[in-house]
């Protein structure tokens, strides 16, 4: 974004639904306003990631895919100025989980992995203001261990760290980091681990990872170093109880992300709104970077530098305000033809509805807020902006993972059918007898499956190809490469 872009007083955090254009001001037009009303406002932006768990984009067969670091980033790019940020994940970030549904099952499976997490730690690792946690499926690679941490190095934190072995003492992580936000401004940022998270994998697929000691003796213990800097940030990398319990119990906190395993799929993709406890703010973002929390704190011209507002005012971001306008809409809507509706609250209804349209046109704070808090839970879309270089990374590893895997699985059949059993045969077979059910099946989607892979380049990939053919590994059916009879979808995927 450029140099003005976010500042003016201009309310961020918009978000993929009804996030409003840039006005001419925002994109850093003159508009023949007066030396003090250009005075700008500071404005600290704080992005929240889940879990990441080795995900670089999401599956394209849903409806509506969430996810897709190009858009993430897009999204942080356009929605907050270098030097002014933090970007905060708490671990378990390289690679899946192996116990997961997406947890890979073989050697090809464990090399594309290798490169998603190369790819995650490259873009990540480029941005200022990256905070890192250290989770279990970090250590998830079986033939990487512990050395996944110097091979795909990050700024990373762990508060509860309890491990006194040096040799097993993890790779570059420190108890918190300070990072400056300008303005002489300082965020100290440290990550708590669950241990029973860490103890479940310890005992499974992670032997090596380090012993983690009690989350909240250890933020307590942690917490004078913590009060040194301006704002002080703890993400939990546990159940939201352990959260809330960090917000009411540890002193000083001002932000605490909500970023453990979430086992319902609604919190997976969409996180939470933001909450206060006191004078704490809970974040709760989805995981594997479908939604994004975004929390931003503008400062007024008259703050002095090096000092944060005695008090805060929460306003409602663009997203809010759209979706009340949409609401009141829709209402007036259905009163329209309604003869016998109030026309005092129709009245009322119409100027709220006229002051949202004011609110949205012009984004500007008060000026006499000293310091404003703009909240958003911001759903990652393709109709958010794009980053050019996740885009691009985005594109290399299909090619990378097209060019290996046609080479890997070159004349790999699938298993043949015992003695006795039936193998599958393919449309065309299908056809001689039920002609009629097969020009049916050509007009639906399954009969393109196999085109959408090949048009992304994605054929090959061992996280899509499976659900895009017939057969797929069974005996007599398909593989990676070999399936030219039984590409798409097939009537024997249900039917066989």
């Amino acid at each position: 974004m450029s140099s003005v872009a976010g500042c003016n007083g201009a309310r961020k955090g918009g978000g993929s639904d009804g996030a409003q254009p840039d006005s001419g001001a925002e994109a850093g037009q003159d508009s023949g306003s007066t030396d003090a009303q250009r005075q700008e406002r500071y404005e600290i932006d704080i992005f929240a990631f889940g879990r990441q768990l080795g995900t670089v984009a999401p599956c394209g067969c849903t409806t509506d895919p969430l996810g897709g670091l190009q858009f993430a980033f897009g999204y942080i790019e356009e929605r907050s100025s270098a030097g002014q940020r933090l970007v905060l994940e708490p671990g378990s970030f390289l690679f899946p989980d192996p116990k997961g549904p997406e947890g890979p099952v073989d050697e090809a499976a464990w090399a594309q992995a290798g490169e998603r997490a190369r790819l995650l730690q490259t873009r990540f690792a480029a941005l200022d203001g990256l905070v890192s946690g250290l989770g279990p499926t970090d250590y998830a690679d079986p033939s990487k261990g512990a050395a996944a941490l110097s091979e795909f190095a990050l700024p990373r934190v762990l508060a509860n760290l309890g491990e006194t072995d040096p040799e097993k003492s993890p790779f570059g992580v420190e108890s918190h980091r300070v990072v400056p936000l300008g303005r002489g401004l300082e965020a100290a940022v440290t990550v708590v681990l669950d241990p029973a998270l860490a103890d479940e994998a310890r005992n499974s697929w992670a032997p090596t990872f380090p012993l983690i000691s009690p989350p909240l003796p250890a933020l307590q213990a942690l917490s004078p170093e913590l009060a040194k800097s301006d704002l002080q940030v703890v993400v939990v990398h546990g159940p939201r109880d352990l959260a809330e319990s960090v917000a009411r119990e540890v002193e000083g906190i001002d932000v605490v992300v909500m970023a453990g395993v979430l086992d319902n799929p609604d919190l997976g993709r969409l996180g939470s709104a933001p909450v206060q406890i006191g004078q704490t703010w809970l974040l709760e973002p989805g995981d594997r970077a479908q939604t994004i929390s975004h929390l931003t704190l503008s400062l007024a011209p008259t703050v002095a530098e090096g000092t944060l507002p005695e008090s805060w005012t929460l306003l409602p971001s663009p997203q809010q305000l759209q979706a009340e306008l949409d609401r009141l809409e829709d209402k007036l809507a259905k009163f329209a033809d309604d003869p016998s509706a109030d026309a005092g609250f129709i009245a009322r209804l119409q100027a709220d509805r006229d002051e949202l349209k004011k609110q949205l046109a012009d984004p500007s704070i008060d000026p006499t807020l000293a310091g404003a808090v703009i909240t958003a839970q911001t759903k990652v879309t393709c109709r958010l902006p794009h980053d050019a270089a996740a885009k691009t990374a985005l594109h290399d590893y299909d090619g990378w993972v097209a060019e290996q895997n046609r080479k890997r699985f070159a004349g790999v059949e699938p298993p043949a059918p015992a003695k006795g059993q039936a193998g599958y045969v393919g449309i065309e077979a299908c056809n001689e007898c039920h002609e009629e059910a097969v020009a049916m099946w050509k007009t639906t989607v399954h009969a393109g499956a196999y085109e959408t892979l090949v048009e992304g380049n994605k054929q090959f990939d061992l996280s899509c190809v499976n659900c895009h053919v017939t057969g797929f590994r069974e005996p007599g059916g398909s593989e990676v490469v070999e399936n030219q009879n039984l590409q798409d979808v097939q009537c024997e995927q249900c039917h066989g």
